[in-house]
């Protein structure tokens, strides 16, 4: 149906469990899903997915994980019109802002439900299935505007 790219950073043990929990939530769905440090990603990964969802985590004086800078140098010459951004936090806050704003001039269309995955408490599964849920929708609504 869809390819979804998901991609984060930083790349450690909690936020790894926080993103696989998501990955596991486009299963049900049919849903070709790859899961990928921003690090790891390059500008074919993203050519190649209908939806890219990008996780970032707030860490000390930083706007957006240094993981991402090669991507948002690559963001600022490209259309991604067609395709769909979701977006989460990793850790306490929100913190998408500065990726959100890089991606402004690439025609993708934002999803502008941000959740924030601190920890693996019961019951997160279900919000994240449900985010994934919205996150679809939004996705199936944009292309039928666009037809």
């Amino acid at each position: 149906m869809y390819n979804v790219l998901i991609l984060w950073a930083p790349d450690s043990i909690e936020n790894r469990k926080n993103v696989d929990s998501l990955f596991h939530a486009f299963e049900p769905m049919k849903i070709t899903a790859i899961m990928k440090t921003a690090a790891e990603s390059t500008i074919a990964d993203i050519n190649n997915a209908q939806i890219v969802v990008l996780g970032a985590q707030k860490n000390g004086v930083s706007e957006v994980p240094a993981d991402y800078a090669e991507l948002l140098r690559i963001f600022k010459g490209i259309i991604l019109a067609g395709r769909t951004a979701g977006f989460f936090s990793l850790g306490a806050e929100k913190s998408t802002a500065r990726l959100r704003k890089a991606l402004k001039d690439t025609e993708i269309s934002q999803f502008d439900d941000e959740p924030v995955f601190a920890d693996q408490k019961p019951g997160s599964g279900l919000e994240i299935a449900e985010w994934v849920r919205k996150l679809l929708t939004f996705h199936k609504e944009m292309l039928n505007a666009r037809a």
